[in-house]
């Protein structure tokens, strides 16, 4: 089913000539997000060469999507504005509130009843305004507009830090707080500092046990968890290609682990697939008719130094599974650095009453250790200080003590 199809009609329509007028105006090749950024000024008539990273622009994004945690301030505040309807297409989801505890049939039951003011307030809201409502149980927000709402080209916020998940379709898609969906929803300007542009040269293709979710992994490591701080993480090149739409979705969405304002991708045939699998047919099309306008310009992608402030390039084909962690998601490690058996005088941890000191020794993945054999583990009370011989192996004991799951070395 295309929700909003009138929109997403005009959208595809419009959309060629406002890039090419941007084109013109800025007087250079433009990057995609800079394409759908000067897409949806709020004043078509207000193009210009925009400041990387110092000018304020005002933007009309063209949907909003709310979790139930933050959509009830958000909705309190619309309510307020004097509006019989939202300005734009906007949803609520309800995920948020719901505690996985012992399995979804009983923690939905659980947040339903215990949550009930909130949802019965959110779902009479909703249908007063005109706004999607999506009840207890029927999807995490993030794939909920991944699989319904979602386009290329598009512009949406949404009051979640992980709505750019919807990048991997090509969209720009921002986390924001209440105010600022309230802002969008009553028709009013939405006001973003322009973003600085990183763009992600992707090579090569995936292999072994490498995942898409090891690109963002490594990424981090590169970035650090400011390094995309007021900056959009644009995609490109033949290894953007052969990824899946929902593993480009799992790229974005750990886009904000390193302070991106988002994440996208360039349209190709894996989010045309995606798009006609979900039953939005029509969106493919269109998005396919007009997909020239739907990645960088050819001059950007030979030249990528000359238009992006910042280029990385990764080789898919020498991508190893990551580790990210503890503490921080910057601290990303290759799986052939990782060892799997707790021994030696290598970390320290500080939740326990003494300092842990542990060591990693184990073959890589894939490999059969022959000797000499590892060592015995160490029980977490020989550790602590404790009793020895009396408590589970550390390995099975770290989280119970509060004591990060991931060790790096």
């Amino acid at each position: 089913m295309v929700y909003d199809i009138d929109m997403l009609r005009s959208f595809y329509s419009n959309f060629p000539k406002r890039v090419d007028a941007a084109r013109e105006q800025v007087g250079r090749p433009l990057t995609l997000a800079e394409k759908i950024l000067y897409a949806h000024l709020y004043e078509e008539s207000d193009i210009c060469p925009f400041l990387r990273g110092e000018d304020y622009v005002n933007f009309r994004p063209d949907r909003v999507a709310m979790q139930d945690a933050t959509a009830q301030m958000a909705l309190l505040q619309f309510m307020n504005a004097g509006k019989s309807k939202s300005a734009v297409p906007a949803t609520v989801h309800c995920d948020h509130l719901i505690q996985a505890n012992m399995g979804a049939k009983t923690d939905i039951a659980t947040a339903t009843q215990s949550n009930s003011e909130v949802y019965d307030f959110l779902k009479s809201v909703s249908d007063k305004y005109g706004i999607g409502f999506w009840k207890p149980g029927a999807g995490i927000i993030h794939q909920v507009v991944l699989e319904n709402y979602a386009f290329p080209g598009g512009m949406m916020i949404g009051t979640d830090s992980h709505t750019p998940n919807a990048g991997g379709l090509g969209m720009i898609a921002i986390g924001v707080g209440g105010a600022d969906a309230v802002d969008v929803m009553t028709g009013m300007e939405w006001e973003l500092k322009m973003p600085k542009l990183i763009g992600v040269k992707l090579t090569g293709s995936l292999s072994g046990w490498a995942s898409p979710k090891d690109v963002i992994l490594k990424l981090a490591g590169i970035l650090t968890v400011k390094g995309g701080t007021n900056a959009i993480i644009e995609y490109f090149g033949p290894g953007a290609a052969s990824l899946s739409a929902t593993g480009k979705a799992t790229i974005c969405n750990m886009g904000a682990e390193v302070g991106a304002t988002t994440s996208l991708f360039p349209f190709n045939l894996n989010m045309a697939t995606y798009l006609r699998a979900t039953g939005r047919d029509d969106v493919a099309e269109w998005a396919t008719a007009v997909s020239d306008y739907l990645e960088a310009d050819m001059d950007v992608q030979a030249q990528p130094d000359s238009f992006y402030d910042r280029v990385i390039v990764i080789n898919l084909s020498e991508l190893e599974p990551h580790i990210n962690g503890p503490f921080t998601p910057d601290a990303a490690t290759p799986i052939s650095n990782h060892k799997f058996i707790l021994w030696g005088n290598a970390y320290v941890f500080h939740r326990l009453d003494k300092s842990l000191n542990l060591n990693w020794n184990t073959p890589p993945i894939g490999e059969t250790r022959t000797s000499p054999a590892p060592p015995p583990s160490y029980t977490l009370e020989e550790i602590a200080g404790g009793e020895p011989g009396t408590g589970k192996q550390i390995s099975f004991t770290l989280s119970e003590q509060e004591i990060p799951a991931g060790i790096l070395p």
